[in-house]
């Protein structure tokens, strides 16, 4: 029971964080990041706004979500939620 409910915990987590990695970066979250403007601050020299907010590393926090999803949703058919044990 306890490895059933740790690899429940385990997908929903993956589903999660890969829901929100794949859509907070088209939000207006993304360009009021507390975070951005701390390093923005800390580095005023370079163009680390211009590269976070282009479309290319939205579009790849995009990609590891979706890869978050699918690793959720692997786990959950691989798992066997009636009791059963497959024979080997």
């Amino acid at each position: 029971m306890s490895v059933k409910l740790t690899a429940l915990l385990f997908m929903l987590l993956c589903l999660e964080v890969g829901l929100l990695l794949a859509i907070i970066p088209w939000t207006s979250y993304w360009e009021s990041n507390y975070f951005l403007f701390w390093l923005t601050a800390r580095f005023p020299s370079t163009n680390f706004t211009a590269i976070v907010q282009s479309g290319y590393v939205r579009g790849a926090v995009t990609g590891i979500g979706l890869a978050n999803i699918a690793l959720g949703l692997l786990e959950v058919s691989g798992l066997n939620l009636a009791g059963s044990r497959a024979e080997a």
